[in-house]
C-alpha cells in the first residue's frame, strides 16, 4: 500500500498545481490531509484540495475553520473521532489541535482529544492521522514542549502501529515512541511531503513536491 501524505498547506495556491501535476502521474492507494489546509479559510480551497486525489482521508487542523471542517465532512473525506478501514489496517483521525496561545480556530482541551480518540478505538492495527503530534516528539518551540499530551497516552496505551502528523513547522522526520512509528511532516507550503509504503515493513520516504 502506498499513501501520499501532507499537513499544513495553509491555502499556498502554488502548492495546487503541484498536486494536480502529481495527481496526473502518481499511483496512490489514498492520499492523506494531516490538518491546515487553509488558514482560517478560505472553504473552496479547501474542496479544491481535496478534490485533486481520487481516494483521500482528512482532519482538519487547528487554523481550519468550522465552516472549512463541515465542507470536509460534506464531501465525505473528513475522518476526525473516525475509523475508517485501510488495506489491511484501520485509520483513525484526530483533528484541531491541543490549546495554543493563538486562539486558532479548531482547539480541544486535552480531555476532548482523550475522549475522541477513546471513542473512535485506537489499536495495534491502527494508522493514527493526528494533526498534533504527541507530547515529547517533534514539538519543541524554544525550550517548551507543545504536543498532545492525549496523543502521547494514546499512543503509549494502545500501540498503534503509525501516527502521521503536522502542526509543528520547524521538523520533518519519524521516530520511534514505545512500539509506534512517528511520522512528522513538514509543512506542504513549503513544498514537502512523504510517500510512505506498507508492506512487510513500513518504509518512509520524505519528498519534495
Amino acid at each position: 500500500m502506498k499513501l501520499l501524505a501532507l499537513s499544513d498547506l495553509h491555502a499556498d495556491e502554488e502548492l495546487l498545481d503541484r498536486l494536480r501535476a502529481i495527481s496526473s502521474r502518481s499511483q496512490y492507494d489514498a492520499v492523506l490531509y494531516c490538518g491546515d489546509i487553509t488558514n482560517r479559510g478560505p472553504v473552496s480551497y479547501a474542496e479544491e484540495a481535496v478534490k485533486i486525489f481520487p481516494n483521500v482521508y482528512a482532519v482538519h487542523g487547528n487554523m481550519d475553520t468550522p465552516e472549512v471542517v463541515q465542507a470536509l465532512s460534506s464531501l465525505g473525506v473528513l475522518i476526525h473521532g473516525k475509523k475508517v478501514r485501510l488495506g489491511e489496517w484501520n485509520l483513525v483521525g484526530l483533528g484541531g489541535s491541543n490549546p495554543t496561545p493563538f486562539h486558532t480556530p479548531s482547539e480541544l482541551s486535552e480531555q476532548e482529544i482523550e475522549s475522541t480518540l477513546a471513542r473512535a478505538g485506537v489499536n495495534e492495527f491502527s494508522i493514527l492521522l493526528s494533526h498534533p503530534p504527541p507530547f515529547g516528539v517533534f514539538d519543541s518551540v524554544g525550550p517548551t514542549h507543545v504536543g498532545s499530551q492525549a496523543v502521547r497516552k494514546i499512543v503509549e496505551r494502545k500501540k498503534p502501529i503509525m501516527v502521521i502528523c503536522g502542526h509543528i513547522h520547524e521538523y520533518e522526520g519519524k521516530e520511534i515512541l514505545g512500539e509506534t512509528l512517528i511520522v512528522k511532516l513538514a509543512p506542504a507550503e513549503k513544498m514537502r511531503a512523504a510517500e510512505i509504503e506498507i508492506s512487510d515493513a513500513i518504509d518512509v520516504k520524505f519528498i519534495s513536491l
